[in-house]
């Protein structure tokens, strides 16, 4: 199965930010000694907010791509990021009317890993 890849252009106007999800395990002693760590293999994800607000034909070709790539990974370029794999955030994915001719698209993608 070959892993797609999204194409679209991203639209700066909404000042996109890449966040980070650090999961950290840590111990505290009495003594105040404290020992911190990553958790398991991937400690860090990343999540990148998307929107796209255009045409309804081009707004609905995204949104039909996001929608089957809520349980698959796809490749995805962040600005001033690396390729790497993402997926859509579970119930992030929206659709609004804008005027008669024009959609919004939004979504939250999260960092996937390959086994």
């Amino acid at each position: 199965m070959t892993v797609e890849t999204f194409n679209w252009p991203i639209q700066t106007a909404t000042q996109p930010t890449l966040d980070v999800k650090d999961r950290i395990r840590k111990a505290q002693f009495g003594d105040g000694y404290e020992q911190v760590t990553g958790d398991g293999l991937n400690p860090s994800q990343l999540s990148f907010p998307y929107s796209f607000t255009g045409p309804s034909m081009r707004a609905m070709e995204i949104y039909n791509f996001l929608s089957r790539h809520k349980t698959k990974a796809f490749i995805f370029t962040p600005p001033y990021g690396e390729k790497g794999l993402y997926r859509v955030a579970a119930d992030s994915l929206k659709r609004a009317v804008k005027g008669k001719t024009l959609l919004i698209v939004t979504a939250t993608f999260e960092q996937a890993f390959a086994p």
